[in-house]
């Protein structure tokens, strides 16, 4: 992550594609903020949630999940700002999430409650989870544990978390998904097994809540990888094999803590060997897979839908939602056979080599680009299609277990990184009526993003500083959803700086420390 603040560059000058309307916007805005509110005091806290699959301590002790190889935490402590990093369990469900970041954050008592960068080992503090959906597990599991947070900067003295001592979160992914869930229980409303909680109304302890690629109405990637791998019994197992081998160690030990203990997913001491504590935990963590306390099934559209039932989720009067959307696919190219594609197969054909010396590929291929420019000839990306269903045929008569997924109306841009290449462009070919859910940023599908159905509104240079109002903000501007808009040449990696150009580092990391500075102004 580019440090744009150890070069002094102002970011909201930093340069930034056009392609990238969303960060442009956001640059316009926080210029209008400026004049309107030109005080920044930097002492409400910024708190980064990371989303799924998203790690506290530095991954091999090198990669932040917030900013790479670089730190965007300190990135903002050098602003000013005072910083505090949730670490939370990567692939739970966003209850258990949202009573991790609670947790984190009460325990923060002046002083004390809380890590500094490369604390060693990390701290583990009890949590309450309330009641899940566990089986039996013998023997039963141990205690509820979560990680402290992480404190960059300097937090004024004897803070703690509370209406006067509000904080502002920027959640990337499921991240913010986790942090809607946490503001429906400070409603007053959490289940009386989240007694932490209390009855009384805390919503006026969060200022503002920035999502980054949140799936809002949730994402398509589930439907993609089960289209990708189809039904394999062995998939059970690949399963079982990474919870074991990622909670093996004792939790202080991990290279990737999935925070499953209370689960029963942890070792039993020394005499207990891999193989013992696979064969113990198997059983329930194909039940875990299959339930709902998870984070798979809180990120999928039907997991998205009941949150956004619970009114609450979103509906906190003293909170303000900024959102921003991602995406890196293109439509498939409306393309033809070309005559080196039609020559190549009928080189394949036994007189393949007569019907080349006589022009009949470029025969071919001209009538192919007139009929598709007539609509009478099928376009390359049907071409594609039936060839791609033509091997799956045979690769599953074969015994292969996974399909090539179908070539949809988006495809991944050709900068995206390779590692998720192949869920955009499975995204891409998911159809779902009545939406536009092909483009994508590699995970989550682009028109997820900008908020709750119904509750988006354009956050708009000039019209967005308008609607605050500094004595009484919440007549129009607490509530909505505000979007900043699109930026089209980002990926859901990109969004964190990892594995990124120098280029889209500045524009990444310009982005957080305006989205810091905005939240920061605004009453």
């Amino acid at each position: 992550m580019s440090n744009t603040a150890s070069q002094n560059v102002d970011p909201a000058v930093v340069g930034v594609r056009a392609e990238n309307a969303g960060i442009l916007t956001l640059q316009a805005v926080v210029q209008d903020i400026r004049l309107k509110f030109p005080t920044a005091s930097k002492q409400t806290p910024i708190v980064l949630v990371p989303g799924f699959s998203g790690w506290g301590r530095p991954l091999l002790g090198a990669v932040n999940y917030f900013g790479g190889f670089s730190d965007l935490a300190l990135t903002l402590a050098a602003e000013g700002y005072p910083v505090i990093q949730v670490r939370l369990s990567p692939i739970s469900s966003n209850k258990e999430r949202a009573c991790e970041i609670f947790e984190q954050l009460t325990n923060i008592n002046g002083a004390t409650g809380f890590d500094t960068p490369g604390t060693t080992p990390p701290t583990l503090i009890p949590v309450n989870y309330g009641a899940l959906q566990i089986t039996a597990v013998t023997p039963p599991p141990p205690p509820a544990q979560t990680w402290q947070a992480v404190v960059y900067g300097n937090l004024p003295a004897g803070w703690a978390w509370s209406a006067q001592n509000r904080v502002i979160f920027i959640c990337h992914s499921q991240g913010g998904n986790s942090v809607r869930q946490l503001l429906h229980y400070m409603s007053g409303r959490a289940p009386q097994d989240l007694a932490q909680f209390g009855a009384v109304d805390k919503q006026a302890w969060v200022k503002a809540v920035i999502t980054l690629g949140t799936p809002h109405r949730g994402t398509t990637i589930t439907q993609a990888v089960q289209g990708i791998l189809q039904a394999n019994p062995n998939l059970e197992d690949a399963a079982v094999d990474f919870v074991t081998s990622c909670s093996f160690a004792n939790r202080q030990d991990r290279v990737f803590d999935l925070g499953l203990d209370h689960w029963g997913f942890t070792r039993l001491g020394q005499q207990d060997t891999f193989d013992t504590m696979r064969q113990r935990i198997r059983p329930h963590v194909i039940a875990w897979l299959n339930g709902t306390d998870n984070g798979i099934h809180d990120n999928s559209i039907a997991g998205a839908g009941t949150l956004n039932s619970n009114t609450a989720a979103y509906d906190s009067p003293p909170t303000y939602f900024l959102t921003m959307s991602f995406c890196a696919t293109t439509p498939f190219p409306n393309r033809t056979l070309t005559t080196q594609d039609v020559r190549e197969f009928l080189q394949l054909l036994p007189l393949g080599g007569v019907a080349n010396f006589i022009g009949l590929p470029w025969l071919i291929s001209s009538f192919l680009s007139w009929g598709n420019w007539r609509g009478a000839t099928p376009p390359l990306r049907s071409v594609l299609a039936w060839m791609t269903d033509v091997a799956n045929r045979h690769l599953g008569a074969l015994g292969y277990f996974s399909r090539i997924p179908r070539p949809g109306p988006q495809v991944p841009r050709h900068d995206m990184l390779p590692i998720i290449a192949p869920f955009a462009y499975a995204i891409g070919g998911i159809n779902v009526p009545g939406e536009d859910r092909e483009p994508n940023d590699g995970v989550v599908n682009t028109m997820s993003m900008d908020g709750p159905q119904g509750r988006v509104r354009a956050a708009a240079p000039g019209s967005f500083a308008a609607e605050l109002n500094q004595v009484n903000p919440q007549t129009t501007a607490w509530g909505p959803f505000w979007h900043f808009g699109s930026n089209a040449a980002i990926d859901h990696a990109d969004q964190l700086g990892i594995f990124t150009d120098a280029s889209v580092n500045a524009e990444v990391g310009a982005m957080y420390e305006l989205f810091a500075e905005l939240a920061d102004r605004i009453p």
